[in-house]
């Protein structure tokens, strides 16, 4: 279900959107809305990093140990 809301930004970020919709041949608010979605992704990958740094039971691989499993890199 969509709903609305209100969001006030400076004139210069509405000029940029309104750039963006041209090149893009896109609305503004499917602009925003991917912007969101974005920020909100990237926000969500750093948590999900920050939890497994301080994870103590985590196990970390090297990169040699990693390309060997992988079979990219031979004994």
């Amino acid at each position: 279900m969509k709903k609305i809301i209100s969001v006030s930004l400076d004139e210069e970020i509405i000029n940029r959107i309104d750039k963006a919709s041209i090149v893009s041949e896109r609305t503004k608010s499917w602009i925003v809305k991917k912007a969101v979605e974005n920020y909100l992704d990237e926000i969500e990958d750093a948590e999900i990093a920050y939890n497994r740094l301080n994870d103590a039971e985590a196990v970390y691989l090297s990169e040699k140990e990693l390309k060997k499993i992988l079979n990219l890199e031979k004994d």
